[in-house]
């Protein structure tokens, strides 16, 4: 009798474990998304508003005071980062970063884009007009030499401290 006991005991935790497998495997795929356009561009490639109109949010949809703008179909933007739900972009007309919904951009078609003219921009100025240093965190290479002081310059004369 303890036996038996045993025995169902051990394939009602079995069972319980195939059932929780199936239904872990059930909710992955279940949940696979479909490859969409903005999900697979690339960084920087221009997208545009497909929508007859979309919001504009600077600091994210959840700000809690609404849109910043309303963009009108066709309007160009620069796709920084890809995303599920809304898309960090930054707009050709006037540099302004922020968020649109990712169901309302599409690849730019060929048409706007041959009407584009893109303005030649330096890559180390920023838009305030800063110089900006770009460097790679992950670079093998040594950082370099710092600048040495005038050697026609007298050595700087160190003061004695007083015990």
């Amino acid at each position: 009798m303890k036996e038996l006991r045993r025995l169902l005991g051990l394939l009602s935790w079995r069972m319980a474990g195939v059932f929780g497998l199936g239904l872990f495997s059930g909710a992955v795929l279940g949940c696979s998304t479909q490859d969409t356009a903005v999900a697979k561009a690339s960084s920087g490639e221009l997208f545009a508003v497909s929508a007859a109109q979309t919001s504009f949010y600077r600091f994210g949809p959840q700000q809690g005071y609404g849109p910043d703008e309303s963009l009108p179909k066709d309007t160009l933007m620069a796709l920084i980062r890809p995303s599920f739900g809304y898309c960090k972009v930054q707009l050709l007309d006037g540099d302004k970063e922020g968020y649109v919904a990712a169901e309302d951009i599409k690849p730019a078609p060929a048409t706007l884009l041959a009407s584009l003219e893109v303005p030649v921009r330096n890559a180390s100025v920023t838009r305030r007009g800063s110089a900006r240093e770009n460097f790679d965190v992950r670079s093998s290479e040594p950082p370099p030499p710092e600048t040495l002081p005038n050697p026609d310059l007298p050595p700087v004369a160190v003061e004695p401290s007083p015990l």
